[in-house]
């Protein structure tokens, strides 16, 4: 059995802290998809989603040490696969996410810009001919 669906069956989700996680990934969802116009508020958003993967290791470690204090169970194993799937993954789709929007606005910034290029030119001709 795969170490993924190994987690999933020996995980007990109605831990509290699950739930909190969730929330904080919901969260998180939510900045990315109402960061989506305001370009510099995504860099932020972005840059402090690295930042949280960055950190899983750390986390990972302060976790194993003291999971007594917030868990029923340790989940927090040397190789980082667990912080891995549940916090690290979440962020990284975010980040996913962000990057195809920023391809996207790119692309519809060159269509505008190639538009308003051609335009220019049309202008600049009819002047030439008059």
């Amino acid at each position: 059995m795969d170490p993924i669906n190994r987690t999933q069956i020996t995980v007990d989700w109605s831990d509290p802290w699950f739930s909190a996680l969730l929330g904080f990934h919901i969260l998180t969802f939510l900045v990315t998809f109402i960061t989506r116009r305001r370009q510099v508020l995504q860099v932020v958003h972005f840059g402090a989603l690295f930042v949280l993967v960055y950190s899983a290791e750390t986390l990972n470690e302060l976790a194993a040490k003291n999971w007594k204090l917030f868990s029923r169970q340790q989940y927090f194993d040397s190789k980082g696969m667990f912080i891995s799937l549940v916090w690290s993954a979440p962020l990284l789709v975010n980040c996913l996410i962000i990057v195809m929007m920023w391809i996207l606005t790119s692309a519809q910034l060159m269509v505008t810009t190639g538009k308003l290029k051609l335009e220019h030119e049309k202008r600049n001709k009819v002047k030439k001919k008059q």
